[in-house]
């Protein structure tokens, strides 16, 4: 499944133009948040609160007309700053090297509203897989001391104003985001039980041990050993149970906070799995890993497991770092998973099935291996599969299709860069692509917003040329986007994420 990295690679150069029905604009009621030219957008915090760079400068900026910016950090020159957000905390990785698959090893600011910016590591391996804060923001996770090829480092907890430091796990194998024992990690439960986890390899091992941390970064406990490389694991809504797999026969279990160990099932062969409440763990089932797998479902009240759906190839999801962990791909109701069942090798494109994770079977929503991620799976109100469909090879332009009750709907012009959810029914996305060859970070979109549920009348233009990061804020009420042209000049801007009535 390609991500939209990988689409740029295969289809820079060749992206098209295309024409499209005039639409009504938007952008009357977009309010400027901070000037500038070709300001890059570089990530949102849950507190809306916004990092962008211009020139050389990280800023952060709340998003109200107004506010002043604050400098988190600068990069080297022609150098655009690497972000990752959790919750309230953002991580700044301000030298990355984007000719590599991980982007190597940066220097790390760790920022947030309440405690401003704090340099937490001068050699840092960019691996937002065990890059994670806690509930309340005041606990961050992030790798350190990383050798200069970003094969080893550290893990290490921190407050978030970096007062505090602790070394979780030592000089432990890296190398993002590939590496054979490469770490995964993320604070998981709630409130004051939110806590350090990580699964990572010691040493020389070839398994990993999956370990767990009290909420201030002590009192160490290892809850299983001789797990499944590359390391990978899921954990319940509350943080009290986690979902991966043993390395000697690939049997899945679901370990407890407590280091009690249950097998899924014996003579399968497995990898991903996820829950959806704290009763049920759906995972890939295969008896042979050169053959089709299935959809299984483990019951943890009763014990009891059943196939789902087949045809399993790997599941469907956008989410990328430690977001994995925690965010199941199904749903937001829990309901449904898209999956596929195979790929073409030439060109990552895939099929797409849509399971039906309250009773059984799946459905082949789109059989051809034409389509890629382009944004989240699903609408926010569960009711719509997204993706983006190539038509034409020749030109590799992503067509967003929309599949719901009234089956698969194209949405918007052929020339697709991506699309996030807001609520309901409703979603932004980008097309009418034009590519700078020059400078990538000033290629331009159109911005828009649709509802699912009466594409044909809702489409709304935000801005006909808008650069290509946009962020859903305040619950997908308003969308925080920036523009070399916008309504009074350039700069970040925030609008209404609003269909036409």
């Amino acid at each position: 499944m390609l991500n939209r990295r990988q689409l740029w690679v295969l289809c820079c150069g060749a992206l098209a133009v295309c024409a499209g029905t005039s639409l009504p604009a938007m952008a009357g009621d977009a309010r400027l948040i901070q000037s500038g030219d070709r300001l890059v957008l570089l990530g949102v915090t849950s507190d809306n609160q916004a990092l962008y760079q211009d020139g050389a400068t990280v800023y952060a900026t709340a998003l109200e007309p107004g506010a002043r910016k604050q400098v988190v950090g600068t990069s080297p020159p022609g150098i655009v700053s690497f972000v990752y957000t959790v919750g309230q905390v953002a991580f700044v990785w301000t030298a990355p090297d984007r000719s590599l698959p991980g982007f190597g090893v940066s220097p790390l600011t760790v920022w947030s509203a309440a405690t401003g910016p704090h340099r937490a590591a001068e050699h840092s391996p960019i691996g937002t897989f065990t890059t994670s804060a806690s509930a309340d923001g005041r606990a961050v996770m992030y790798t350190a001391r990383g050798a200069a090829d970003g094969s080893v480092g550290d893990i290490v907890f921190a407050s978030t104003d970096m007062a505090q430091r602790k070394t979780l796990v030592a000089n432990v194998p890296m190398s993002f985001p590939l590496g054979a024992c490469r770490p995964w990690g993320s604070f998981v439960g709630l409130g004051p039980q939110s806590h350090p986890v990580a699964l990572f390899c010691e040493g020389a091992a070839a398994t990993a041990t999956l370990a767990s941390w009290s909420s201030r970064g002590d009192r160490r406990r290892d809850l299983l050993t001789g797990v499944l490389t590359q390391p990978y694991f899921t954990a319940s809504p509350d943080g009290t149970q986690f979902f991966t797999a043993l390395a000697d026969t690939r049997t899945p279990v679901v370990v407890s906070d407590r280091g009690d160990v249950r097998r899924l099932e014996e003579g399968v062969l497995s990898r991903r799995g996820f829950f959806t409440s704290c009763n049920d763990v759906f995972y890939s089932s295969f008896a042979d890993l050169t053959l089709p797998g299935e959809i299984h479902r483990a019951s943890l009240a009763t014990g009891a497991t059943s196939v789902v759906a087949g045809s399993l190839f790997s599941f469907l999801t956008a989410q990328a770092g430690s977001d994995l962990i925690v965010t199941p791909p199904s749903s937001p109701d829990g309901r449904k998973l898209a999956y596929f069942s195979g790929f073409d090798p030439v060109t990552g494109l895939t099929d797409v099935r849509l399971a039906d994770l309250a009773g059984s079977g799946s459905t082949a929503i789109e059989p051809a291996q034409s389509t890629y991620l382009s944004g989240p799976v699903f609408s926010a109100d569960s009711n719509y599969t997204l993706f983006a469909r190539v038509d034409d090879l020749t030109t590799f332009n992503g067509q967003l299709i929309a599949a719901g009750p009234g089956g698969n709907v194209a949405i918007g012009e052929p020339s697709l860069w991506s699309h996030d959810r807001l609520r309901g029914a409703r979603i932004a996305f980008n097309d009418k692509l034009v590519v700078d060859t020059a400078d990538f970070f000033a290629s331009t979109a159109r911005l828009n917003v649709v509802d699912l549920s009466r594409p044909a009348q809702s489409l709304a233009v935000i801005d006909a040329q808008a650069y290509l990061t946009y962020y859903p804020v305040r619950r997908g009420r308003e969308i925080a986007f920036t523009t070399g042209g916008g309504n009074s000049g350039p700069g970040l801007y925030v609008a209404p994420a609003r269909a036409i009535p």
